[in-house]
């Protein structure tokens, strides 16, 4: 009797420990107060968000919405250091318009360019509505070159969003880097 009571007792102690999973169901996304992206950048990696959000089964509603979850997001961009880029120069470019015509010529070279290396990073934080029961965070990070098409938010915002998303439910201990 007492070797069950034990048995009980320690199955209770693991289930008040284990911490409850989320289960996937209504979403909003809103940026976290500390964002201080530009609002056309935020909207790009909302978006995102809510597709990898979806691809986990969740299914995203307006912020204005009474949905189950609030999708926190949190999107940081800081310089270190620079490096060299490949990235091709701008063609020469034109235009004409009611006020003229206008020509923009650089001429080739093989030259590298230097630019910032930038590390964006995404971080998603999931909670309930209601404040009660478990939060699931997941983070994920890049490095690029400043001014690349690789470094640009329509192109990042998918990657990291993906990567921050791709780990749900279990609770990530490190932002995930893509290359």
């Amino acid at each position: 009797m007492v070797h069950a009571m034990l048995i009980g007792l320690t199955a209770v102690a693991a289930m008040v420990q284990t911490p409850e999973t989320l289960a996937p169901g209504t979403v909003a996304v809103e940026p976290m107060a500390a964002d201080g992206a530009p609002a056309a950048v935020r909207q790009i990696f909302a978006e995102a968000v809510e597709r990898a959000l979806s691809d986990a089964r969740f299914m995203a509603l307006p912020a204005t919405s009474r949905s189950r979850y609030v999708a926190r997001i949190k999107l940081t961009r800081t310089a270190r250091g620079a490096v060299t880029s490949d990235e091709k120069e701008p063609r020469a470019a034109g235009g004409v318009g009611n006020w003229g015509a206008a020509v923009g010529v650089t001429l080739p070279s093989d030259k590298r360019q230097l630019r910032g290396l930038i590390v964006t990073e995404l971080e998603v934080e999931i909670v309930r509505r209601d404040g009660t029961g478990p939060a699931w965070r997941g983070r994920a990070l890049t490095a690029q070159a400043e001014g690349t098409r690789a470094d640009a938010p329509a192109v990042l915002a998918p990657k990291l969003a993906a990567a921050a998303i791709r780990g749900f439910p279990a609770q990530q201990t490190e932002a995930a880097s893509i290359p």
